[in-house]
């Protein structure tokens, strides 16, 4: 506990190897604290960071699923879900979603238990939450925070949370406190001593208050009473270190940690019972910077399917955390691809081109306009897929980060699962837009249809993959859409649709842009083979020296600067998505 500033929340994520150490060590019943050892240790942040479009039961069943160990059968999951619900009293909110600021959902006491309920389901040996009642009215907190000891009292769970002006009801819950300000301990023991304590340095304070309310005082008002018990902190620290240095020398071994034991609600303390934890966070005996917890375990009644080996990295396999990752994407992503506004957006733009390119004949004097019905496509869906992919890429990051550092699945298995779920959901509305867009512009035939849809799809997974690399790389949102619409601007000057004659030294840049591939190889495709037309009044072509003059299809790419073929187009693009994707994950990874 402390005033805001004081370390708490810095001290756990020390502790859950969040944060790097810069000096001082910490240990594990004597031994370092390993990043294994860590995965048997649960943290419950203050945010409450969820899928939002989940429900409470899918959100639950996927922890469960991804989280417990493959040997466990699905039922023994399920009643562990409905053990760890029914402690926590979330039943009547199973079905209900979790919820954004844009989407009402669980309340802020139901999203508080459901986080505690995600960790609790893993068995942890000792829980860390960080500040478990900020948001809460008093009469939620009390009720959370005796759910959160009834449930330790009942399994045994060692449980360590920060907590900035807890109530006298929640104060009255603690067995030990750990009293913080300026990131150094001002006092470390029982809880229902400290005010002796305080009152032994002289400190003055009315009585029937709330211990928490005069302590904190205690630590804010004045800063020659702050300094005051620092000292007397420092010296009691050190004069606990000199007796152990003494009993060292003379061969004597004991503890100087304080013990973290079971409390009953009128606040005495209670032995810890014989198959219980006893939890010790203190100073090692020759080293006051060392913190050591040490946790003495005693037939710990578990259920032993949940017992995960220190040794064994992930609890799933491979497959398992990519059919449960894929399956929980697809339920998240299904409401951002097909959203109402997203349909209504798709079908304004269809209509207005269909009306726009409706049949448009074969001449000379149509040429641009159907230049402009291929290369339209390519621009509509490379800007539609690159920002959807960030803005869902950004939605997911703390979800994905903070499921990572509990050690839930692998990397490579979210990032796989991320790409083929959302795949059949986002190839849908493309393919239905651009079919009825060929068909009412009479682009072509059947065949050139197939190809004109294979290559706008393969247009769609080089702007996603652009997409992906961006969102791993810029952390904010604002950023990020700057950064994807620069991108695309550029890469759609250099396109060869708006600028078809570059300057000599500069006729390599359209080799750069994505959509010069895919706009090349459909022109192709559409342009080659159609019947030669007479040149007429234009002046576009070099070959129009008089009006009867005929233009093939290869004078038309000619002019537009398309000198490919369709098959090395379509392998560049191949192998940009191989490309972009692989460094899509490396981006993930380091990023």
């Amino acid at each position: 506990m402390g005033p805001t500033g004081s370390g708490k929340t810095s001290l756990l994520n020390v502790l859950a190897g969040n944060l790097t150490l810069t000096s001082g060590k910490i240990t594990l019943n004597g031994n370092p604290f390993t990043k294994l050892q860590r995965r048997k240790l649960a943290y419950v942040l203050q945010s409450d960071i969820f899928l939002s479009r989940l429900t409470l039961r899918e959100t639950l069943y996927f922890t469960a699923m991804i989280r417990l160990p493959d040997s466990v059968s699905k039922a023994a999951k399920m009643a562990r879900i409905d053990e760890i619900v029914d402690a926590l009293h979330l039943r009547k909110c199973l079905d209900t979603v979790i919820g954004d600021f844009m989407h009402p959902g669980l309340s802020g006491g139901e999203k508080k238990r459901a986080n505690i309920a995600c960790e609790l389901l893993t068995d942890p040996n000792i829980m860390l939450i960080d500040e478990p009642t900020s948001g809460l009215d008093s009469s939620t907190a009390h009720v959370l925070m005796q759910e959160l000891w009834d449930f330790a009292s009942q399994y045994n769970k060692i449980i360590l949370t920060t907590i900035h002006q807890p109530s006298s009801h929640i104060f009255h819950i603690f067995s030990s406190l750990l009293l913080l300000v300026n990131g150094r301990p001002a006092y470390f023991g029982d809880a229902h001593k400290a005010l002796q304590y305080f009152g032994g340095l002289g400190l003055n304070f009315p009585d029937h208050y709330n211990p928490s309310d005069i302590m904190l005082e205690l630590l804010t008002t004045n800063t020659e009473v702050v300094n005051k018990i620092l000292e007397a902190s420092e010296k009691t620290r050190n004069f606990k270190v000199e007796v152990e240095n003494i009993e060292l020398v003379n061969g004597k071994e004991s503890a100087i940690n304080v013990d973290v034991t079971s409390k009953n609600t009128n606040g005495h303390a209670t032995q810890p019972s014989s198959n219980g934890h006893v939890i010790s966070l203190g100073y090692h005996k020759t080293d006051p910077t060392e913190i050591a917890l040490d946790v003495s375990t005693h037939e710990h009644v578990s259920t032993p399917y949940l017992e995960r080996p220190l040794n064994r990295k992930w609890a799933a396999s491979f497959w398992t955390q990519f059919r449960m990752l894929s399956w929980r994407n697809a339920k998240q992503s299904k409401w951002r691809i097909f959203d109402e506004c997203n349909l209504i957006h798709t079908l304004i733009v269809a209509s207005i081109y269909c009306v726009l390119y409706y049949q448009i004949p074969v001449s000379n004097d149509t040429l641009r306009d159907r230049m402009g019905a291929v290369y339209f496509p390519l621009i509509f869906w490379g800007f539609a897929m690159v920002i959807d992919s960030v803005s869902s890429f950004i939605g997911e990051r703390e979800v994905v980060r903070k499921e990572r550092r509990a050690g839930a699945y692998r990397l490579s298995a979210y990032y796989t699962a991320k790409m083929v779920s959302e795949l059949p959901m986002m190839i849908v509305v493309p393919i239905v837009q651009l079919s009825a867009m060929y068909w009412l512009a009479g682009l072509g035939g059947p065949i050139q249809f197939a190809i004109f849809i294979g290559i706008n799809l393969l247009n769609c997974f080089t702007t996603q993959s652009i997409g992906y690399i961006v969102g791993a790389c810029v952390r904010t949102l604002k950023y990020s859409i700057t950064t994807v619409n620069t991108f695309m601007v550029v890469f759609l000057i250099l396109g060869g649709f708006f600028n078809t004659s570059f300057p000599t030294w500069f006729t390599w840049a359209k080799y750069t842009s994505f959509l010069h591939y895919p706009f090349a190889a459909i022109m192709t495709v559409l342009f080659e083979d159609i019947e030669p037309f007479r040149c007429g009044a234009s002046q576009i072509f070099k070959k129009c020296q008089n009006e009867t003059e005929l233009i093939t299809g290869s004078d038309v790419l000619h002019s537009v600067g398309i000198d490919l073929p369709v098959y090395c187009c379509i392998g560049t693009m191949v192998a940009l998505i191989i490309l972009l994707r692989i460094l899509g994950y490396y981006a993930i990874k380091y990023r």
